[in-house]
């Protein structure tokens, strides 16, 4: 993931989490959720239900 700058995570009600460079190194998908990753830890879980997209800028 070092080629991107940031994680945007944007959700149906408009809201968006974004994480910079720094903040994360890694993202998957898990059943039905988004799961960002720093470290091999999980820092971010997002329910499918309410994400609109992701985005690696």
């Amino acid at each position: 993931m070092d080629s991107f700058e940031r994680i945007e995570i944007t959700f149906k009600n408009g809201e968006t989490k974004t994480y910079e460079k720094d903040e994360w190194d890694d993202y998957g998908f898990v059943g039905n959720a988004v799961i960002v990753k720093k470290n091999g830890a999980w820092i971010g879980i997002f329910n499918f239900d309410n994400v609109f997209c992701v985005e690696l800028k």
